[in-house]
């Protein structure tokens, strides 16, 4: 159930885990669209925008492995490679040990939006220092730890 936190609204407490994971979302969600605002940069989807996350995670995967990564079909990747080529977010750069493979390498425009992310997550780090103690954030950075060392492949799938 999605609603404002409030105390009058029934079914919704501050301790309800499904609202407040919404409004993580959210606060996160603001902070990046925010920060994309500023620097003029709407032309991403936000599954273009997690694909380039991804292939900067991988470091410059081959069409194939991205397609596995995402367990998505290779057509359905390479159409949205090639959307992120002609943008000048992505690049093909062929392979030193095989002609026939290319290299999926992050162009500069894609560098510009690595350097946005950062500043956004730098943004998110001021939120959470001005309204957490440092107790809480050595607790929550224990907690995000643990959620950090889940499976990549099932991040992956539920982004989808």
């Amino acid at each position: 159930m999605l609603c404002k936190i409030n105390e009058n609204v029934p079914n919704c407490k501050m301790n309800d885990f499904n609202v407040l994971i919404y409004y993580l979302s959210d606060l996160i969600e603001k902070i990046l669209s925010d920060t994309f605002k500023d620097a003029c940069i709407q032309d991403l989807s936000h599954q273009q925008l997690h694909y380039l996350q991804v292939i900067l995670r991988m470091g410059n995967p081959t069409i194939t492995e991205l397609a596995n990564e995402l367990k998505l079909t290779k057509p359905t990747v390479t159409a949205l490679v090639d959307k992120m080529v002609k943008k000048g977010y992505l690049k093909r750069v062929p392979s030193d040990n095989d002609r026939r493979m290319t290299h999926l390498c992050i162009d500069q425009k894609g560098e510009i939006i690595q350097q946005l992310r950062q500043k956004a997550f730098g943004r998110l780090e001021e939120v959470i220092g001005k309204t957490l103690n440092s107790t809480e954030v050595t607790i929550l950075t224990e907690v995000l730890k643990k959620l950090a060392t889940q499976s990549e492949t099932t991040t992956t799938a539920l982004v989808r």
